[in-house]
């Protein structure tokens, strides 16, 4: 797990990375799991002033390994779907608690639980190349990570529903134009306008950024953990329904007839 979430502290900046590029770094339960430990521990060592989250490879994430999730078939009891619900949602929540703040920097593919992820964050940044989609709707699921809380209070209520709903495919542009990320930077220059936003974000007195944080974001909390327990009950039934479960073959046959065209 740790080649699968590089964490590394440089200075007041602490950066997490999503290591799995030849997934598009989709997510299991123990790794976003391991985002939740790695945010904690930034807190517990009270060094880091940011701390910068991204995906390797030039992809933030593809969300839920939906193969790792075939692979388990239909065996996979409820109790097992309830925990790695958790390990995901510990995931959103961590990012929302983390005392200083979390800059998502958001390249390439970005769906599913990987967008509620990067929603969760305090800031965006994405580059030209980046596209937006919420996914859940043409799997036959629900979002789990929080996005029916946090995508309305970024985008409003029908851009919002308009992207949980129809399952469309955003370009980078159209995100920033709806709020959905803060910044667009080409990708040659993403690099260097991240590293210059660091600069600023990490300028202000530590005391001051961890109160400002605190105030913005701790109302929000009580909130989001009734939304993410709403979400995962229903995300639990849709899991269970045998519409995903058709949704699903039909998704890894797509990816079977690709490997044997390759």
């Amino acid at each position: 797990m740790a080649d699968e979430l590089l964490s590394q502290a440089e200075g007041a900046v602490h950066r997490l990375t999503i290591n799995r590029p030849a997934r598009r770094n989709a997510l299991t339960p123990a790794l976003a799991r391991a985002i939740a430990v790695a945010l904690d521990e930034v807190e517990e060592e009270g060094r880091a002033e940011l701390v910068i989250l991204r995906g390797a490879g030039g992809h933030f994430s593809s969300g839920l390994d939906l193969r790792w999730l075939s692979e388990r078939g239909e065996s996979i009891s409820t109790g097992d779907l309830q925990r790695g619900l958790a390990d995901f949602q510990a995931a959103s929540l961590a990012v929302v608690r983390c005392p200083v703040p979390v800059l998502a920097v958001m390249e390439g593919t970005v769906a599913g639980f990987g967008l509620d992820l990067g929603l969760a964050c305090d800031l965006r940044v994405a580059s030209r190349d980046a596209t937006f989609t919420s996914a859940f709707a043409r799997l036959g699921l629900v979002p789990d990570g929080g996005s029916t809380f946090t995508l309305p209070r970024l985008v409003g209520l029908g851009q919002a529903l308009r992207l949980l709903l129809a399952g469309e495919t955003i370009d980078a542009g159209r995100a920033q134009s709806i709020g959905l990320v803060d910044e667009v930077v080409e990708t040659a220059a993403l690099e260097t306008h991240v590293a210059a936003l660091a600069e600023r974000l990490t300028a202000g007195a530590t005391a001051s950024v961890r109160a400002i944080k605190r105030l913005v974001r701790s109302q929000e909390i009580g909130a989001l953990e009734q939304v993410l327990a709403t979400e995962g009950a229903a995300q639990l039934q849709a899991l269970q329904a045998p519409e995903f479960r058709r949704r699903l073959e039909a998704f890894t046959s797509r990816l079977a007839g690709r490997t044997e065209g390759a």
